[in-house]
C-alpha cells in the first residue's frame, strides 16, 4: 500500500514480528522509517492499520 505522509509517499509494509510497520520511501528505497502502533496512530496512519488487521 502507499500513503502520503509529509509530502512524501511511502509503501508501508507489516513486519515478520506482526507488531511494526515499515514505511519504505517511494523512489528513494535508502529512506526508511519502522514505526509501531502507536506511532502509525499519531501520525495519522490509523487507516493504514485498518487494512493490515483486516488480513
Amino acid at each position: 500500500m502507499t500513503v502520503t505522509h509529509n509530502g512524501k509517499q511511502y509503501t508501508v509494509t507489516r513486519m515478520a514480528d506482526g507488531l511494526h510497520w515499515q514505511l519504505v520511501e517511494v523512489g528513494n528505497p535508502r529512506n526508511k522509517e519502522t514505526r509501531n502502533r502507536d506511532q502509525m496512530l499519531l501520525a495519522g496512519l490509523a487507516h493504514v492499520l485498518e487494512l493490515k488487521d483486516a488480513n
